[in-house]
């Protein structure tokens, strides 16, 4: 089988199939992975796991490409949660908690990062400050959001032309999304 590399809310399979182990969760009768890393089937025990892509812990620093989750999206700043360091083979030690301001989102203007930032979404951007607390960036086309939920039935949203679109409920939203979004390789980040 191919290395298979999810993401945080990944579908894995069902609870009919297979039962949920280390790095996932069930949800309604489907499996989704719980972190990052390489989705693996332990075929004896018939249990879906997420091995971490991680395993010596890295202090982020100035420049990092990292991905991060949405925590909160506040009136000036969206909070996050840094879960992986691009080029890194190792979890993340010491301050996880990232703040994006809103003059950091973008080169234009934004005027509120609700319009652009939502609860749960994946993100790709780059540490511009480490203290005394972790400030991030993603003012760049291949920073931004990589994979986003539909706020109203929290399926992952599909790229319709510069917008994003719900396949189950056909709700339409907006995001500042990276130029990779839905189709970045994950071995490589």
């Amino acid at each position: 089988m191919e290395k298979k590399i999810v993401l945080p809310g990944d579908q894995l399979s069902t609870s009919e199939e297979l039962l949920p182990g280390e790095g996932t969760y069930e949800e309604e009768g489907i499996i989704r992975s719980s972190r990052m890393g390489e989705y693996i089937v332990d075929q004896k025990s018939r249990r879906a796991t997420v091995k971490p892509m991680t395993s010596i812990p890295v202090l982020l620093k100035k420049g990092d490409i990292v991905l991060a989750e949405v925590n909160s999206v506040r009136s000036s700043m969206v909070i996050a949660e840094v879960k992986h360091v691009k080029g890194k083979t190792r979890p993340i030690s010491g301050d996880t908690n990232g703040t994006l301001h809103i003059s950091e989102i973008s080169s234009g203007y934004v005027k509120d990062p609700t319009d652009v930032f939502s609860l749960g979404d994946i993100f790709l951007a780059k540490v511009i400050q480490v203290s005394p607390s972790v400030q991030l960036t993603t003012n760049g086309k291949d920073l931004g959001v990589i994979k986003a939920f539909c706020q109203r039935c929290r399926t992952p949203l599909e790229q319709k032309g510069d917008g994003l679109e719900c396949p189950q409920c056909n709700h339409k939203e907006k995001r500042k999304l990276a130029s990779n979004y839905r189709t970045i390789d994950f071995t490589t980040i």
